[in-house]
């Protein structure tokens, strides 16, 4: 099962379909697409996911021979300001992240809303996908001049933590095992945790001081995505 969340606006202007009759004229409605998420994780996780990187968006017509499918790269730090000109019709449209590494610094994920008619302002529902799950510690518990890793099993390439939200943070593709290490900030010991990552899962860590151990507390995140109409 796999699931997202994230917060995006796209702005379409709507144009008419064309005809071989008549050219075309421009549909005078227009509307913006903004998804807003509803985020579950359970009583004790504040965790708002960090959206990021490289996207594509597709539009691609149904049942049509006029129309061609088009597809824009994107930041999705950016997708606010993002902009499109398509002409009416019946479209599937997706959004994804480019990022197909194991781990990384942004969530991982995919969006799609099928068989819409594009031909006026109109309400949206997207359905958003995602196969990561995210590693968490309070920045406040970690050596500021160290830097924690994620480094997968069999690798000897470890992937940096971002920073962001007052945690130091990684997104890890889902059912992976790797190694966290981080230092303290209290006693500058380095700790070590073995975990495997499931996806939508966030895994919080702490280190128990004076001793080798490391808690780790696990909520489930049930990301809920939808998208309301929004006047131009």
């Amino acid at each position: 099962m796999r699931k997202l969340l994230t917060i995006f606006c796209i702005g379409i202007i709507l144009y008419s379909a064309c005809s071989k009759q008549r050219p075309v004229s421009p549909v005078k409605n227009s509307f913006k697409i903004s998804i807003n998420p509803g985020i579950s994780y359970g009583a004790t996780s504040t965790w708002q996911q960090v959206v990021g990187g490289e996207g594509i968006i597709t539009f691609t017509p149904s049942n049509t021979d006029t129309l061609s499918a088009v597809s824009d790269s994107l930041s999705l730090a950016n997708v606010a300001s993002y902009n499109k000109q398509v002409f009416a019709g019946t479209y599937s449209i997706g959004l994804k992240t480019k990022s197909t590494a194991i781990a990384d610094t942004f969530i991982r994920f995919n969006a799609v809303v099928n068989n819409l008619l594009i031909n006026q302002d109109q309400a949206i529902s997207f359905q958003a996908t995602t196969a990561d799950g995210v590693i968490t510690i309070n920045k406040s518990l970690i050596d500021t001049t160290v830097i924690p890793t994620f480094t997968p099993a069999g690798s000897a390439s470890p992937s940096i933590f971002g920073k962001a939200k007052g945690y130091y943070f990684v997104y890890v593709s889902g059912n992976t095992t790797g190694r966290i290490t981080f230092v303290d900030a209290t006693t500058s010991y380095t700790y070590l945790k073995d975990l495997t990552v499931n996806a939508m899962a966030q895994y919080d860590l702490s280190p128990v001081i004076n001793k080798t151990d490391v808690v780790v507390r696990s909520h489930s995140f049930q990301p809920k995505a939808y998208i309301k109409k929004t006047n131009l």
